[in-house]
């Protein structure tokens, strides 16, 4: 049987720290994301603003939500066919 050494820190100062870490890898994670979805949108033919027109000031990721173990190129090629619908949906009108 192996050791664990598992101190108690009255202040939580440990999990506060561990919190913000995990916060902080989830932003990096929404802006890999985002930055796949932007690039992939731009190669696809899209120009930059018409990007920001489709999102009207929301991020990639809020605008077209990640779904759950999407990676970051499947999200990107998901994302840019739902900015393609939006972009022709508005053009429409």
């Amino acid at each position: 049987m192996g050791y664990h050494d598992a101190t108690f820190d009255p202040t939580g100062a440990g999990r506060a720290s561990g919190y913000r870490d995990a916060a902080a890898a989830a932003r990096l994670r929404r802006r890999d994301y985002g930055r796949a979805a932007f690039a992939t949108a731009v190669d696809d033919g899209l120009m930059p603003d018409e990007v920001r027109g489709i999102l009207a000031g929301r991020r990639i990721v809020d605008a077209f939500p990640v779904r759950r173990g999407e990676s970051p190129p499947a999200y990107a090629g998901r994302a840019v066919a739902e900015m393609m619908v939006a972009y022709l949906a508005h053009e429409a009108f």
